[in-house]
């Protein structure tokens, strides 16, 4: 079984969202979840400027991330969650996973920055990442960059079986939770976790709607618009039990010929 939680992080305090991810990983191992993943830079919050992310921002390998480990080690369940990553003089949108025993799995630096803001704030990455977790092929993405089938398909080649996208999409892009993200599950036959924001942090106001969508395009679970949520639910594999048919638009693409074109 496998969770998200949607909901909005308190601003700039990471100790009180370290304690929203302890008591939301609890509950969803309670219920049987053995992984959960939340939004992007839930940390620190997404919408509280460039200066605030730059000085909350830390290595993965440090305080906030091994207190996260504990969490996950505690309850026995995989946790996938969003931070401000700080490398030297850069600093990253990173998505961290980290198993069910409490190591990390890996990290992946988010590829595709929203907007004049984001590309201010973050260097952007350079690497796609499928990490080993809780017996998945976890394939990391950040909110925009699942509205790029390259992405989603670049993920599945890499042997990804699961997709994992931390996200903070606001309005008006409504058609990105209830379009765009059970297209790449459907075009790729994989799952998507989908773990969105949801109420307002300055001038944003998130679309909420996190799902998680099976591998034949169809919400598995889904979130309302506003307000927090918890959710869990089985979900299909590629390898076990009754699987659905493998993807046709990934065995007949002809990537031969659409590359000679461009």
């Amino acid at each position: 079984m496998l969770a998200l939680h949607q909901g909005l992080p308190t601003a700039g305090s990471k100790p009180a969202n370290i304690t929203t991810i302890e008591r939301a990983a609890r509950a969803a191992a309670a219920a049987g979840a053995g992984m959960i993943t939340f939004p992007e830079l839930f940390l620190t919050g997404y919408n509280i400027g460039r200066a605030a992310l730059h000085d909350l921002a830390e290595a993965v390998d440090g305080p906030s991330v091994s207190a996260i480990c504990e969490i996950a080690r505690t309850n026995r369940i995989g946790i996938v969650f969003g931070m401000a990553e700080r490398t030297g003089k850069q600093v990253f949108n990173t998505a961290v996973a980290i198993d069910d025993s409490g190591k990390p799995a890996g990290s992946y630096r988010k590829i595709h920055l929203f907007g004049a803001e984001e590309q201010r704030t973050f260097d952007a990455g350079g690497d796609v990442r499928v990490v080993a977790m809780c017996g998945w092929r976890v394939g990391l993405a950040i909110c925009y960059d699942i509205e790029f089938p390259e992405m989603a398909r670049a993920l599945v080649k890499t042997g990804a079986d699961l997709i994992c996208v931390p996200t903070a999409n606001m309005l008006p892009f409504t058609e990105v939770p209830t379009t765009l993200v059970r297209a790449r599950a459907l075009e790729n036959g994989t799952s998507i976790i989908y773990a969105n924001l949801s109420g307002s942090e300055r001038d944003l106001v998130y679309t909420g709607m996190s799902c998680i969508v099976g591998p034949e395009g169809h919400d598995l679970a889904r979130a309302g618009a506003c307000g927090t949520a918890l959710l869990c639910c089985s979900m299909p594999r590629s390898d076990v039990g009754e699987a659905p048919p493998p993807s046709t638009q990934l065995a007949d693409l002809r990537e031969d010929v659409l590359h000679a074109r461009s």
